[in-house]
């Protein structure tokens, strides 16, 4: 009888002993599983935050706007949507020594004209007469305003200053013959009034020799004025308001 009882007990032992041996390595494989099942948790999460990162960077450096610069300097800036300068590229060769003299990139537009509009070679002959041309490009109807206002506001003071808007499929034409935005509109109105001048003499002429040829071709020695030389019939605040070329992705930076 002792013997058959001792028996049950051990069994009942031995159940126990299996059971604990049995929860501790399913707790076990649970612990193992859980770092896993955190990742895939996190997964959709992480993906969402990817997401979110490479559109940031995306709208930082893309360019959605340009501000092209002619006085004989000729550069343009190229705008985020956040209207800082994420690119300078120089049109011809004082452009392209002026664009890397001055470090712009990630300014804001305005501080970025500041400087240029301060540097020696452009406040000298902004003293001396000359004629600068500043043209607004871009698809984004809202930012192209702001930004000509601002440009407006900018070059207050500047007699001799003319700021525009212009259409992407003219500055594509501006690009592909080597010239600024500004240079070309003259280009046209030069080859209008029957010049044979080149893109090429064009574009290493300064905005001041370029509209003095205009006056010499069209006979008008008094269109000294703003807003007689204002692009597109300019109009306003002394300064051109227009439409005309667009902006290209291509060029010397």
């Amino acid at each position: 009888m002792n013997e058959r009882i001792k028996s049950a007990f051990d069994s009942v032992k031995a159940e126990d002993e299996l059971k604990e041996k049995t929860l501790r390595y399913v707790s076990s494989r649970m612990e193992k599983r859980r770092p896993a099942a955190r990742a895939a948790e996190l997964l959709p999460l992480l993906a969402c935050l990817a997401l979110v990162i490479l559109a940031g960077g995306w709208a930082w450096f893309s360019p959605s706007a340009t501000i092209s610069v002619d006085i004989n300097p000729s550069l343009e800036l190229w705008l985020n949507r956040f209207d800082k300068v994420v690119q300078v590229v120089g049109w011809n060769e004082d452009g392209r020594e002026l664009a890397s003299s001055l470090d712009l990139k990630y300014m804001d537009y305005e501080q970025a004209l500041e400087e240029i509009m301060a540097s020696e070679k452009v406040s000298s002959l902004l003293s001396d007469d000359a004629v600068l041309s500043l043209a607004v490009v871009g698809d984004n109807e809202k930012q192209c305003g702001r930004l000509l206002s601002g440009l407006q506001q900018c070059t207050a003071g500047q007699g001799n200053a003319y700021c525009y808007s212009a259409d992407e499929e003219e500055l594509e034409a501006a690009h592909s013959l080597g010239l600024s935005y500004g240079k070309y509109r003259v280009y046209l109105e030069l080859l209008e009034l029957g010049s044979d001048i080149s893109p090429r003499e064009v574009s290493g002429m300064s905005m001041r020799e370029l509209r003095d040829m205009i006056d010499s071709l069209s006979g008008d020695g008094e269109s000294g004025s703003p807003q007689a030389h204002a692009p597109g019939g300019g109009q306003g605040q002394g300064y051109g308001q227009g439409r005309g070329p667009a902006w290209a992705r291509d060029g010397e930076g």
